[in-house]
C-alpha cells in the first residue's frame, strides 16, 4: 500500500519523472537490450569433423570444380573478390542426429551458402531439416537474386 500511496504521489508531483533512467531499462527512442555477458554452457552436440570440410574443398579444386552453393550457386570469390576464395559451408545430405555416429564421406556433404544452409536447418511446417535437394526444389518457380546477392 505505501508503494502505491509513493507512486501516486510522484506522479501527481512530477518528481517521478525526475527519476534517471536506470541502466537496464528499455531505451524509449528505440529499442535497446543489455547484451554481452560472458555466460557458461553446458549443451550436448553432434561431433563435427573439420577436417572434412577442408578435404571437399581441396577435392573440389583437385577435379577443378567451382567452390558454390550447391542449392543457389552463389559463389562467395565472385561478390568478395579473394577473400572470398574456397569460403563455403558444408552440410550433411543424411543429418546426424537421425544416423547417429558413423562414417563420413566426402559425397555425403554438400557445399551451401550461408543462407542456404540456414534454410536448410529452419524449421518450417514442422520440418527441421532438409537436403540441398529439397531446398532447391522448393526454391524451383520462385523469381529471386542468387540468395546472398546485394
Amino acid at each position: 500500500m505505501e508503494a502505491a500511496v509513493a507512486i501516486e504521489n510522484g506522479i501527481s508531483s512530477g518528481e517521478l519523472i525526475k527519476i534517471p533512467p536506470q541502466p537496464d531499462e528499455v531505451d524509449t527512442d528505440g529499442y535497446a537490450a543489455r547484451e554481452g555477458r560472458l555466460l557458461a554452457r553446458w549443451a550436448l552436440f553432434r561431433e563435427r569433423n573439420p577436417s572434412l570440410r577442408r578435404r571437399k574443398i581441396a577435392e573440389a579444386s583437385r577435379l577443378g570444380r567451382r567452390i558454390q552453393c550447391e542449392v543457389c550457386s552463389f559463389h562467395f570469390a565472385d561478390l568478395y573478390g579473394p577473400i572470398g576464395q574456397d569460403y563455403i559451408e558444408v552440410h550433411h545430405v543424411q543429418p546426424l542426429h537421425i544416423s547417429g555416429p558413423r562414417e563420413t564421406l566426402l559425397r555425403d556433404l554438400a557445399f551451401v551458402c550461408a543462407n542456404c544452409h540456414r534454410m536448410c536447418h529452419r524449421t518450417y511446417l514442422g520440418s527441421t531439416w532438409r537436403t540441398p535437394d529439397t531446398l532447391r526444389s522448393m526454391m524451383a518457380g520462385h523469381p529471386r537474386l542468387p540468395c546472398n546477392a546485394v
